[in-house]
């Protein structure tokens, strides 16, 4: 597998297979379904039984020689809030786990 700099990406659940894998789609890598499988979670998240199709998550994007992306290091985060400037889109979501588990509890 070739690294891509353990750049992380953000991207919505697209479809979660009973069978253990799932795909993702991401501005960041635009046009491509990303796939996952059940072992790529973190486990400071969800179980892969809580995953389900709209859930946002952070993840690492590798690209696999003759078979696309695979996301790795995914974890489920809140919506990310979008901001408008300049025509510059700008994206905040929950850096760590700390602000994560701050705003679960909040709720």
């Amino acid at each position: 597998m070739e690294n891509t700099e353990e750049k992380k990406a953000v991207g919505r659940i697209i479809r979660v297979s009973k069978a253990g894998w799932g795909f993702i789609s991401s501005r960041d890598i635009q046009f491509t379904r990303i796939f996952f499988h059940w072992t790529a979670l973190r486990q400071d998240t969800l179980t892969f039984t809580e995953l389900h199709t709209g859930m946002y998550v952070e993840f690492t994007p590798v690209q696999v020689p003759s078979k696309g992306y695979r996301a790795l290091h995914v974890r489920v985060i809140d919506k990310p809030v979008v901001e408008v400037s300049d025509g510059t889109e700008v994206i905040e979501y929950p850096a760590d786990e700390d602000e994560v588990s701050e705003l679960s509890e909040q709720q």
